[in-house]
């Protein structure tokens, strides 16, 4: 019987940094290269040199477009990689406008601190987009001893599982899976025939219950109306800015909500949006048709994209009541911050967390209740209205993830939790051993595994 090694780069014991190795004796295939975020350690653990050679690996397979699994692939290619690399179309028009931003916030904060240089240059995002190759869901694709498919996970657009299979044995890694809410994409599907899994555990801990998420939406925006004030909502570019704009727009048309000017202020998210509206291939079969017979799905009249700098600042006195979508997701950079510093203060204002905050970050502070946060080196009182709806997230929770392994697990051996917070990651571990009776391990960053492939 043939065997395989994993090795756990980066993804396991945290959230953040998706980076696998799958060594199969013939070749070296690298599944996501992401950024390591939130944390004290991120930084040193994005700067540390690569614990493989780059230039010793043959293909490099992402599942999808976020900078936890995508930003550090310059990176990867600056020094040495120059193989394949996989992934969905979908996957492929997202990540360069995500990287080339990164890096545009990388230069700025190598500005303020000269010894903090970028991870990349321009030029390793070119040379990666030379290696870049799309993939259509369930297009088989021979990577040397092994055949690779990616199936359709639900998250975001193009996101993907990518199944590998040699020798009558398989193991999938998901990716980040999709809940099922999102009003604009199909639901996750569920690989067949797998050994062996490498899953994400985001949500591994606990169980959303705003199954009611577009009323729970409705009333927030009709409360925050009544205070007179602005309804700021941290959102990140990909994926949630489109959930939320398609959310709101059928609200205002529908006439749920009362009509009001609804801007977006981050020129990433409007570059995200119009990759989503070029792609309308990836959508639900439904929302597809719509959009195929000419509906615009991203556009009313309130709405405003915000390009510059001095146009973001301008909001400040737009008239209330107002919607602001800005980055990032977590309340912890991009231009969500200003906003912040000047509306936190104000009891009128509406803040709605939607999604993951992971530890430390400000959205997480604001949601536990922080009093007062530390913006631009100095403290800023919070006197806003903290809401939270979770039904926007696009992981799946805790019993979802469970299920989701009870449909496949007839062939499964072995599952490898990562991807999660330990408390998270080993919760999950937990249910799958004591609900499902599965071998479940939570690998540390840097472990390895040998499987039968």
């Amino acid at each position: 019987m043939q065997q395989s090694k994993i090795v756990f780069y980066g993804g396991a014991g945290s959230v953040t940094g998706s980076n696998f190795l799958l060594d199969t004796g013939t070749e070296k295939i690298l599944i996501d290269c992401g950024l390591n975020q939130g944390t004290d350690e991120a930084t040193g653990l994005n700067t540390a040199a690569f614990a493989y050679n780059p230039a010793d690996v043959d293909y490099l397979v992402v599942t999808h477009a976020h900078l936890d699994h995508i930003g550090r692939i310059p990176k990867l290619v600056k020094a040495g990689f120059k193989g394949t690399i996989y992934s969905t179309e979908g996957t492929r028009v997202l990540t360069e406008p995500l990287l080339r931003d990164e890096l545009m916030l990388m230069m700025h904060e190598n500005h303020k601190n000269p010894t903090q240089p970028p991870l990349y240059e321009e030029k390793d995002i070119d040379a990666a987009f030379k290696l870049w190759k799309g993939l259509n869901y369930h297009e088989p694709l021979k990577l040397g001893s092994v055949m690779l498919e990616l199936l359709n996970s639900g998250h975001i657009l193009g996101s993907a599982i990518a199944k590998f299979s040699r020798g009558g044995k398989s193991i999938a890694f998901t990716g980040d899976l999709g809940s099922g809410n999102s009003p604009l994409l199909p639901r996750c599907e569920e690989p067949t025939g797998v050994d062996y899994l490498v899953m994400e555990s985001v949500y591994g801990d606990r169980t959303r219950t705003d199954a009611d998420r577009r009323e729970r939406l409705e009333n927030v925006i009709e409360e925050a109306a009544k205070r007179g004030g602005a309804l700021l909502i941290p959102a990140f570019s990909t994926e949630r800015t489109q959930d939320l704009l398609y959310e709101i727009r059928t609200l205002m048309t529908e006439k749920k909500i009362p009509s009001m000017e609804v801007y977006v202020d981050s020129p990433l998210a409007e570059k995200i949006t119009a990759a989503y509206t070029a792609h309308p291939e990836y959508f639900a079969p439904a929302l597809r048709e719509r959009v195929e017979k000419g509906e615009k799905i991203f556009s009313f009249p309130q709405l405003h994209f915000i390009g510059n700098v001095n146009e973001s600042h301008g909001l400040t006195t737009a008239p209330n009541p107002k919607i602001i979508l800005a980055g990032s997701g977590m309340a912890q950079g991009g231009r969500v911050l200003a906003h912040e510093e000047f509306m936190l203060p104000d009891t009128k204002t509406t803040l709605l967390v939607v999604g993951y905050q992971a530890a430390g970050t400000i959205g997480r502070r604001l949601i536990e209740g922080a009093s007062e946060i530390e913006l631009y080196g100095k403290k800023v009182p919070v006197r806003a209205k903290i809401e939270q709806i979770y039904g926007y997230s696009a992981h799946m929770d805790a019993e979802q993830l469970v299920e989701f392994v009870n449909k496949i697990q007839t062939s499964v051996k072995k599952v490898f939790v990562v991807m999660g917070e330990p408390a998270a990651s080993s919760t999950l571990v937990q249910r799958l051993r004591d609900y499902l009776g599965l071998n479940a391990i939570a690998p540390e960053a840097g472990e390895s595994a040998t499987i039968e492939l």
